[in-house]
């Protein structure tokens, strides 16, 4: 690379990596997904303890991957809740979400997890030392630092591991880190498809167990104790059969159902009513009262909530009273023990509310995920905030924002949210010659010289069509004389 070129790519490092850094490490209110992503669903009394699937689950410590395999709405993540709050083991969170495909976002996430469970680990491993690293020397960076600085036996429970599978990079990551953990790391894994690592070697070698849809799915004497702890109304065996019968033993099933039981004119069961979760949601949201349906269905743009998100994107000032109401019922919302608090739909129940919502009024659908996208992108949330407008029809607001966050993302390794970035913008059809440049020079660096010319190439075609600036003119030259230095022309 010439010394121009470095220039370009080098150009205001410290301030865009500090940046990107300062995004995912702020401990304030909604300005960071991650406090939310390491921090535990609460468990308390008002939750259904099960003591089975937790000894289960203790039985099989010992082995370094345990995964937790079922559709939605069966109870993983209350399960991973439920074991954390019932063992002596230390636990390190790591709750994810689409954006953690980028294997070094992926990483801070773990980082700041292990970091917050054990202080001494404080600032390690050296992330930005590491951002240009393979996936393979980023785990083996985890491996030896845990190895040298942790003696006991610890847990990494790992929620909604579907959401990370289409990323090789990041199964890299995770397989190389299962494969050479130390023995006394376990990793308890939930989600809706079993990871796509090397499971073969570790049933093999007695490595991995499971936890399945049978195990999940209630029992007979759990099922009564669950629909009596939410409904405050003790069933008759008649009732239990049948609502067993009804749900076999699907804990969203049940629990729609205990929340029906609160209204005395409704029947527990019913020959009609078929046991879909679109319909029990719709019946219980139209039971509440029109200001509560209406908070519930606005605030669902939003993927986690705090009373000051709300507030703001909503536009108004008494969120914490309905989210409070929301948990105390056991209306499908979860709360952290985070101060200040977050709170977070079930998906499936997130999944109905918007599309309700849409199907109602798209055009304040609209509205409030343009606002929702503001609001994520000034509190360090830029790959929520450009989802968000994308959903939202705001082509162009979603490309300006990617223009921004391109340089930032490209200096802290963030090279897998840039190509998801690519995808989007290409399948929209909108202008980001920035993001193509940081993008091609990525790929040049890495001496994937085929794909950077590719994306090069879709950088001066944008360019063409607008007026670049000198600066940028100057970028898209040097990632060409690279290109080309690298192929010995």
């Amino acid at each position: 690379m010439d010394e121009q070129t470095a220039g370009i790519a080098t150009q205001g490092k410290v301030t865009h990596w500090q940046s990107i850094i300062v995004s995912t490490s702020k401990m304030t209110a909604l300005t960071s997904l991650f406090k939310h992503a390491i921090t535990p669903i609460a468990f308390d009394s008002s939750k259904l303890h099960r003591e089975r699937l937790v000894d289960m689950i203790h039985a099989e410590i010992p082995r370094k991957l345990v995964v937790i395999i079922a559709p939605a709405g069966y109870g993983k993540s209350m399960l991973l809740a439920d074991f954390t709050a019932h063992t002596e083991f230390p636990v390190c969170w790591v709750r994810l979400t689409e954006a953690d495909q980028d294997v070094m976002r992926l990483a801070s996430v773990l980082a700041a997890s292990l970091q917050k469970r054990f202080r001494r680990l404080r600032g390690k491993p050296d992330l930005e030392a590491l951002s240009n690293s393979p996936p393979e020397a980023l785990a083996r960076a985890f491996v030896e630092l845990i190895t040298t600085r942790i003696d006991e036996s610890i847990v990494i429970a790992i929620d909604d591991v579907h959401l990370i599978n289409p990323s090789k990079a990041v199964m890299t990551f995770l397989n190389t880190f299962l494969m050479e953990a130390p023995p006394h790391v376990s990793l308890l894994v939930a989600g809706r498809e079993l990871p796509e690592l090397s499971l073969a070697k570790l049933v093999v070698d007695g490595e991995m167990t499971g936890i399945s849809l049978h195990d999940l799915a209630l029992s007979r004497e759990e099922l009564a104790s669950f629909a009596q702890q939410f409904s405050s109304v003790e069933l008759e065996d008649s009732d239990i059969d049948r609502l067993l019968e009804e749900t076999q033993g699907w804990i969203s099933g049940v629990l729609l159902s205990a929340v029906l039981m609160r209204d005395p004119s409704v029947r527990l069961v019913q020959e009609s009513r078929p046991m879909v979760y679109e319909y029990l949601a719709s019946v219980v949201l139209d039971q509440q009262k029109e200001d509560v349906r209406q908070f519930i269905l606005d605030s669902s743009v939003l993927p986690i909530m705090t009373v000051e998100g709300c507030d703001q994107v909503l536009r108004r000032d008494d969120s914490q009273r309905y989210l409070t109401y929301l948990v105390r019922k056991g209306l499908f919302t979860t709360s952290t023990d985070l101060t200040p608090r977050t709170y977070e739909y079930h998906p499936l129940f997130r999944e109905f509310l918007t599309e309700t919502l849409s199907a109602r009024d798209l055009k304040r659908l609209r509205s409030l995920r343009k606002r929702a996208a503001r609001y994520l992108s000034t509190h360090g949330q830029p790959e929520d905030a450009v989802e968000m407008y994308l959903k939202a029809g705001a082509i162009n607001r979603a490309a300006a924002l990617v223009e921004k966050y391109a340089q930032g993302m490209f200096e802290a390794g963030r090279i897998q949210t840039l190509e998801i970035w690519g995808e989007r913008i290409d399948e929209k059809r909108a202008s980001a010659p920035g993001l193509c440049l940081f993008l091609a020079t990525a790929y040049a660096d890495k001496g994937y010289l085929g794909a950077a010319e590719e994306t090069l190439k879709r950088a001066f075609e944008m360019l063409e069509v607008g007026k670049p600036s000198k600066t940028r003119m100057v970028h898209a030259k040097n990632v060409q004389g690279l290109i080309a230095l690298q192929r010995g022309r």
